[in-house]
């Protein structure tokens, strides 16, 4: 095997070097991954949730400061089931930065804006077998200072409803009930 030995790598258009290799090792220039922050959660949540409003998720809470504010979030989450006590699946997830959502739908009227979210019938031989999977993933440039990012689930329904976190509105102690786990990671990539 051979070994190349460099400081800078730059493409022939540029007028100053694109990535330059450290002495200890590490890479500084666009493209780099900064930091890699996870959560997961791998119980299960039962909240009453007004129309429209949502609630933090347990666990899926991550606090960040970016190394440099021109630097990029990649947020991704994942909720393996979230249902319904409505038997419509009537719910959505979004990320909140610690002062407001981010990454939503645009606000249209009376509709509930998530980053993912849908309306699906329950199926299956009884009621509250059904529950759908959410995921998004969402570039944020969060600028300067600690912010703390957390996973919110939302009922889209027209009134209260329960929503569950990780398992289906029944919960049978059966094979045809399934139980998920939910996932937040956070990477920072210097621009």
């Amino acid at each position: 095997m051979s070994t190349v030995k460099t400081v800078n790598l730059q493409h022939p258009s540029s007028g100053s070097p694109n990535l330059v290799l450290n002495a200890d090792g590490s890479v500084t220039g666009g493209g780099v991954i900064v930091a890699v922050k996870h959560a997961l959660f791998t119980g299960t949540q039962t909240n009453s949730t007004a129309a429209g409003a949502d609630f933090a998720i347990t666990d899926l809470t991550i606090t960040h400061e970016v190394a440099d504010a021109s630097n990029k979030l990649v947020l991704m989450a994942t909720c393996g089931v979230l249902s319904s006590s409505v038997g419509t699946l009537e719910s959505g997830i979004a990320f909140h930065d610690g002062s407001s959502l981010i990454g939503i739908g645009t606000a249209a009227g009376n509709r509930t804006s998530v980053s993912t979210g849908g309306l699906g019938k329950e199926s299956g031989p009884g009621n509250g077998e059904s529950g759908a999977p959410h995921a998004f993933t969402l570039v944020h440039t969060p600028g300067t200072g600690s912010k703390t990012y957390t996973v919110r689930a939302f009922n889209s329904f027209s009134s209260t409803a329960t929503i569950y976190v990780n398992r289906t509105l029944t919960d049978t102690d059966n094979v045809r009930f399934v139980r998920g786990a939910s996932s937040f990671v956070l990477m920072e990539v210097k621009v």
